[in-house]
Parts: C-alpha cells; structure tokens; sequence
C-alpha cells in the first residue's frame, strides 16, 4: 500500500481526532497535516502551497469528505456569537480505518503524538501564524530570524512583530527552523 494511500490518511485523520479530543476543527486538521509531512517527514503525500490562512492543500478538504462520507469521522459545524467552527469526530468506522492503515500508523506514532501535544491545543489563528512561518522557512531556506520575520510580516500583515517574534522564538527555541 502507497505511503499516501487514502486509507493511511483516514487514519491520521482519527488519530488527531482521537488525541485532539473535540478541539479538531478543518484549520487545524489541515495544519496538523502540515506540519506531519514539512516538520517530522511523515509522507501523507499532500501538495502544500500558501494561501490566505497559511500552507493549504484541497486534498486534506477532499479526504475529510470522503472520510465523513464513508462513516469514518463526522464534521459538525458548531454556530457561536463570532462565527462557526468544525468540530471533527471519530464515527462508527473509526476503528476500521485504523485497522487499514494501522502498519503506517505504528511506523508514525510518535510523530503523532507530537504534533498533536506541540500543536493540537492552539488556535487557528495561532497555527495560521506557525505554519505560515514554517512554510517560509522551509521554502526560503532564511537563516536570519529577522529576516524571516520581515518576510512573515510581508504576507501576514495582520499579525504584530511581535506576534510574529514571538511565535518565531516559539519554533527556533525547539530547533523547527533551518
């Protein structure tokens, strides 16, 4: 079975929804899936291109509705007095799909678990500004922090310097830029 085969999607997908519990909406599905493949290697096989809320691929969007068509994960949307957001949830297939893709999973449990304890508990707001800044970084190979955060501040106007400083700190102190 292809390392990016749907079925070892589905799985990652449960698995964050599992280790997430309740706090996994699309935004951070997709940037949990980010960082898997750009920060620990993990070949999901997505194309990720930058785009208005940080690195982005149609395909994470595609596989989540295949994995809600087929029973795997239910995505609700939950209205509140700011908006709405997606509340990502194991579904009576879960455990199947766990089974199918359980070889790729134990082979990629730990990268997993890290991700989802560095990153499964912030914002999306938060993960827009971390992905985006690790995307740069790795595209741009920029060994300057400072320079990185020009760059950063250069497509996300709307986050402060020090917002973005302090979120560049944030990955740099645990060895996540180049």
């Amino acid at each position: 079975m292809p390392a990016n085969s749907l079925a070892n999607r589905m799985g990652v997908f449960v698995e964050l929804s599992e280790a997430t519990k309740g706090n996994l909406g699309r935004t951070t599905l997709m940037k949990l899936c980010y960082f898997l493949q750009a920060l620990r290697d993990v070949p999901l096989g997505y194309k990720f291109t930058l785009y208005s809320y940080g690195p982005f691929d149609s395909d994470v969007l595609a596989d989540l509705q295949t994995a809600e068509t087929m029973g795997v994960l239910s995505a609700d949307v939950e209205y509140y007095s700011g908006g709405y957001k997606y509340d990502i949830q194991p579904d009576e297939k879960a455990g199947r799909a766990k089974e199918l893709a359980k070889e790729f999973l134990t082979e990629h449990k730990r990268d997993i678990e890290w991700v989802t304890k560095k990153f499964g508990n912030r914002t999306a707001t938060d993960l827009e500004l971390l992905s985006t800044i690790v995307y740069i970084n790795e595209e741009h190979k920029i060994k300057d922090r400072k320079v990185l955060g020009e760059r950063v501040k250069l497509v996300k106007p709307h986050f402060s310097e020090s917002q973005i400083e302090r979120q560049i700190q944030f990955l740099d102190d645990d060895g996540l830029l180049n």
